[in-house]
């Protein structure tokens, strides 16, 4: 009776401690407003038009034209992701708390007065601010700038869709081809895999992707935004942009790096 009861003991612990052991990631508690994404081993796949890439990259013929390719694999570990773009108000509480003032404050919160972001905006995405501006706040919250990487497995998942809801264009899951931006959150059904919304439109995205080739300071800009550009084919596109597609934007000066159609979301490591 009693090795029967110490047998029924030990296999309770050890179920227990596989229990404990075997605990999925998801599980952990993620920061207000944001959403785990697992850690995986992602395929990074971009195909983007010649023009907006001027690279000596792979060419390939497809829907887009001519085009340059990158093809990769990546070790990602898991990561949390802002649910929504970072808003007016959360921007206003970082400049409360720090008091931060750009070095460069040509068309810095433009459009906000005063201080002020203008009545009623609250929860719409910060805009005109630079990849500077978007590195100070993410620092401040603890946070960081998605990677390209990080950021397209979060819009994509692993199944290489080519938008965050699937591989159909709809109009009514982004906000594309509009008057400006619209609340964080305002197409649900537009989520990505992991539950990411706004991924595609509203506002193109910040990415930690600063780089230098010589000649040129650039850094890419992910998920399109509100505006479309019809007037060129040379001018960057920034409307309907898929997951597999990046823009190159190209640093001209710091004002000038501030714009109404570009804002920015954060990660966070897992611990």
């Amino acid at each position: 009776m009693l090795r029967c009861s110490k047998l029924v003991i030990n296999s309770n612990l050890l179920i227990a401690l596989l229990f404990f052991y075997t605990l999925p990631l998801k599980s952990q508690d993620a920061p207000k407003g944001m959403v785990l994404v697992p850690g995986t081993k992602f395929h990074f796949i971009q195909i983007n038009r010649w023009r907006e890439g001027l690279q000596l990259l792979p060419y390939k013929e497809g829907p887009i034209g001519d085009a340059y390719v990158e093809d990769f694999w990546v070790d990602l570990d898991s990561f949390y992701i802002d649910i929504h773009e970072v808003t007016n108000k959360q921007y206003n509480e970082f400049l409360d708390a720090t008091g931060y003032r750009p070095k460069w404050p040509m068309n810095f919160l433009k459009n906000w007065k005063n201080g002020k972001y203008p009545r009623g905006k609250a929860n719409y995405p910060v805009v005109y601010v630079d990849y500077w501006d978007a590195k100070a706040y993410a620092k401040w919250a603890g946070k960081d700038l998605p990677t390209e990487a990080q950021w397209q497995y979060a819009a994509q998942g692993t199944n290489g869709r080519i938008f965050p809801w699937g591989d159909k264009w709809d109009p009514k899951k982004a906000n594309v081809n509009s008057n400006g931006t619209k609340p964080v959150g305002s197409y649900p059904e537009g989520a990505s895999p992991f539950g990411v919304l706004d991924m595609a439109g509203n506002v193109a995205e910040i990415t930690d992707s600063f780089q230098d080739d010589g000649w040129h300071w650039f850094s890419y800009i992910r998920g399109g935004s509100w505006f479309q550009s019809f007037a060129s084919l040379w001018y960057m596109e920034n409307g309907i942009v898929t997951n597999q597609q990046r823009l190159k934007f190209w640093w001209l000066n710091p004002g000038f790096n501030r714009s109404p159609a570009i804002g920015f979301r954060c990660v966070k490591k897992v611990k």
